[in-house]
């Protein structure tokens, strides 16, 4: 395996009290197919993974995190965006905004225009949800109440 099929993400872990949880943590994580690398830091509550972003993305690194009996934090962010017409047009925004590093979850509105997406600010950021959103060729509006 390559280096460059390496991704490397930061987790804020929410829930823990002690090192066994750290060490709890790991080994949820570790039990990941093709996880290079899973370090647990108490003291920062954050979890420093290394993985083959083709077989592992941000949703089984927060599931095993969550199996594990712990929380990840994320950002949460409302973005509104102009120019969709039909169901196609979500799924073409939701498809770009899930292709994007560090993207939990999306979830786009059509009636209400909006985009309701969940991110690892660590990996990504608002440009880059702008950025994807207009590239698969719609209006970033701004986040809900700007």
């Amino acid at each position: 395996m390559e280096e460059k099929n390496v991704k490397k993400a930061e987790l804020k872990i929410s829930g823990m009290s002690c090192a066994t949880c750290a060490v709890t943590i790991e080994k949820s994580l570790s039990s990941l197919e093709c996880m290079k690398v899973a370090k647990v830091n108490l003291g920062t509550e954050t979890a420093v993974v290394e993985y083959e972003p083709e077989k592992v993305d941000m949703i089984k690194l927060e599931e095993a995190v969550k199996s594990a009996g712990y929380d990840v934090v994320n950002e949460k962010a409302t973005v509104k965006i102009g120019g969709m017409t039909c169901a196609s047009c979500v799924r073409t925004i939701e498809n770009a905004l899930r292709a994007l590093d560090g993207v939990a979850d999306v979830n786009v509105n059509l009636g209400s225009e909006k985009a309701y997406v969940e991110f690892n600010p660590k990996m990504t950021g608002l440009s880059d949800i702008k950025e994807a959103i207009e590239s698969a060729g719609y209006t970033y509006l701004g986040l809900e109440g700007e």
